[in-house]
């Protein structure tokens, strides 16, 4: 299996599923790159974090996504007033562009991954037949993903790597 640099290169232009944490973190610090630090979901990230996300999604190229994940990502959203209405703003165009692949529920709770990872982890499990760059920072759902042969990031490792997509190459 490829490390993580490898897997992003080879998924370079066609696009990652990127986890709820992440797809949450992405969307807070567009909306208001201070919250980062004081955002409940997204504290323990700083914004040299985001920047090293919102790098990787432009270099990807393309978001994928479940119903569950963003589910997830619009319930976590706990902002107020001003800074909802843009957070919905930027999560309407975010889910404008994704391409969107679900299993029926009743599909993903017979799936093995179900009972230790629940309803959104185990959807993204699923989505192995699919050939899909994962991005997580979930060390449980990465490790299941491992063994499916899957195709997954924990971005804590791009974090400790302090990864950057290389200064000469394009940008998409």
């Amino acid at each position: 299996m490829l490390d993580a640099a490898g897997l992003i290169e080879k998924h370079r232009s066609k696009g990652a599923l990127i986890d709820t944490n992440l797809l949450l973190i992405y969307l807070v610090g567009k909306t208001n790159r201070r919250r980062i630090r004081d955002f409940k979901p997204c504290d323990v990230f700083e914004i040299e974090d985001l920047e090293r996300l919102e790098e990787l999604v432009e270099y990807l190229g393309k978001l994928f996504t479940t119903p569950h994940v963003m589910t997830e990502v619009s319930n976590l959203a706990k902002l107020r007033g001003k800074e909802l209405s843009a957070f919905r703003q930027l999560y309407k165009l975010l889910v404008e562009q994704m391409d969107e692949f679900y299993d029926e529920s009743r599909s993903v709770v017979v799936d093995a991954a179900f009972m230790p990872l629940g309803l959104t982890d185990a959807a993204i499990a699923l989505l192995q037949r699919r050939n899909l760059l994962v991005l997580t920072v979930d060390l449980d759902l990465w490790m299941t993903l491992q063994r499916r042969g899957v195709d997954a990031v924990n971005f804590n490792h791009l974090r400790a790597s302090n990864w950057h997509r290389e200064p000469g190459q394009r940008r998409h």
